[in-house]
């Protein structure tokens, strides 16, 4: 019993969160071929796909009918990470200038900063 269920329950999570739901669209797409067969019986079902698929029907009454074909209309959220090898050499600085630098205080010598006049001062040791 607990298979059952399991199975179940990834196949109803298949068919509503992937590509794998679009099969239940596939007797849209009969009824939409018989429609076209019966306005021109010449129409194989490889050119109805190839004007449905890869091109325009050329009627625009039955739009809202073709969007509902399998395949035909998918709106899905995609999250792609893409890696790219790096093409530049990533350039390595020298910081050993900088820190050999001597660089001038801007407190003059004999002149006390602002914090040591102040009233609330920090606890000295």
């Amino acid at each position: 019993m607990r298979n059952v269920v399991a199975i179940l329950l990834i196949s109803l999570h298949l068919a509503g969160n992937t590509e794998l739901g679009q099969i239940f669209k596939l007797p849209n797409l009969i009824q939409h071929f018989f429609q076209h067969y019966r306005q021109d019986p010449s129409i194989s079902f490889l050119k109805f796909i190839a004007m449905h698929y890869a091109g325009d029907d050329g009627t625009k009454e039955d739009d809202d009918f073709d969007n509902q074909l399998p395949c035909h209309n998918i709106n899905h959220n995609t999250i792609v990470s893409v890696y790219t090898p790096m093409v530049k050499e990533i350039l390595s600085f020298d910081f050993s200038y900088w820190e050999t630098q001597n660089y001038k205080n801007h407190l003059s010598d004999g002149t006390s900063s602002k914090h040591v006049s102040l009233i609330l001062q920090p606890p000295r040791a």
